[in-house]
């Protein structure tokens, strides 16, 4: 890259926003500059406050957090599961196929949204992949966007716990985070995210699709304004196209979705309520 580019790209990978000088965004960039991207894409989605520990002169608390360890095992399960699959569409090119893959699957799990290939042509089961893992999102306190993984952590030892007292009901059973009980507050806020979340999108998905879009285009166009991930899925707004085609209304749809997304829904919805005007 030269230097503009070079520092346009730098900017928004930094920040996770994906936002690229040219259309085709990573397409026209291919080998170790998209391993470079792929570093910084997971610098950025990691906890901010573990580097503020490490410049106070301690890595321990980075290498034991089990956020970190959660979202660096996913993205490297998810390449290397991938670039096995796509042998089929790089014959002969073992390192072209992991390389697309992690660069793409860390691109929309941390929500920056770069595409360097058209993943559309992977097969319906990757793409399947695709729209779920940018559900994912990063760590928290992070610039990457969509639910985060500590609340998926969360949610995965509420049901343990659960599981649990249904297998021995006179068991006592807290749900824990990295070794700490879960109090009330927490489970309660994320167990009320993940609803609002489920029920934005769901709504969202069916005015879009009011507007006379295809049942694709609704859904992933949901899911990627409402989790501030960048590419869609499709021939519209897939990672070869983009949102220009659609109709106005859709557009205006797909920005208080970004909007309520970025927010993380629960501030904006509060806002629509008759008792914080009264307070």
């Amino acid at each position: 890259m030269n230097a503009f580019d070079a520092t346009v790209h730098a900017l928004t990978t930094v920040s996770t926003g994906g936002f690229a000088n040219y259309d085709t965004s990573f397409a026209g960039y291919a080998g170790p500059i998209e391993y470079a991207a792929t570093v910084f894409m997971i610098l950025a989605a990691l906890p901010f406050v573990r580097y503020v520990q490490i410049l106070n002169g301690t890595a321990r608390p980075l290498l034991y957090d089990r956020q970190v360890h959660w979202f660096i095992g996913i993205i490297g399960g998810l390449s290397i599961g991938t670039a096995l699959l796509l042998t089929n569409v790089f014959p002969n090119h073992p390192e072209q196929s992991f390389r697309e893959a992690l660069f793409n699957i860390t691109s929309i799990m941390t929500g920056t949204g770069f595409a360097s290939v058209d993943y559309m042509g992977w097969g319906s089961l990757l793409v399947g992949m695709f729209f779920f893992i940018g559900l994912i999102g990063g760590c928290a306190g992070s610039t990457a966007c969509s639910v985060k993984i500590f609340r998926y952590q969360i949610l995965f030892s509420a049901i343990k716990a659960q599981i649990r007292r249904t297998q021995m009901p006179h068991g006592v059973f807290i749900p824990r985070f990295q070794g700490e009980p879960i109090t009330d507050d927490v489970m309660d806020s994320v167990i009320a995210f993940f609803g609002f979340f489920v029920l934005t999108l769901g709504l969202v998905a069916v005015a879009l699709a009011l507007t006379g879009l295809d049942f694709l285009t609704s859904i992933s166009g949901s899911a990627t304004a409402l989790a501030n991930i960048g590419p869609g899925l499709g021939d519209h707004i897939g990672p070869a196209g983009n949102f220009a085609g659609l109709n106005d209304t859709a557009k205006w749809i797909l920005s208080f979705a970004m909007f309520v997304g970025r927010l993380e829904l629960l501030v904006v919805f509060a806002v629509f309520t008759p008792s914080f005007w009264r307070a």
